[in-house]
């Protein structure tokens, strides 16, 4: 099945760099490619989450929130 992209933002997602440990789960798990990380996490593409929030369950740390807009 593709992955279904859109131009637009559903999701806001917050990553709290001081709590994020760096551990890349958020990354390995993301079924979307919304996540990269230089150092710590950072949502490069927003645009493609689809708010299964697996990135949350996942983090350790509880370094991300996501917020239906």
């Amino acid at each position: 099945m593709p992955k279904l992209l859109r131009d637009y933002e559903v999701y806001l997602i917050y990553v709290d760099a001081e709590r994020c440990d760096s551990c890349e789960e958020c990354i390995k798990m993301c079924p979307v490619d919304v996540f990269e990380m230089p150092h710590k996490a950072v949502p490069v593409r927003p645009q493609n989450c689809m708010g299964c929030r697996t990135c949350t369950a996942v983090c350790k740390s509880d370094a991300i929130i996501i917020t239906e807009i």
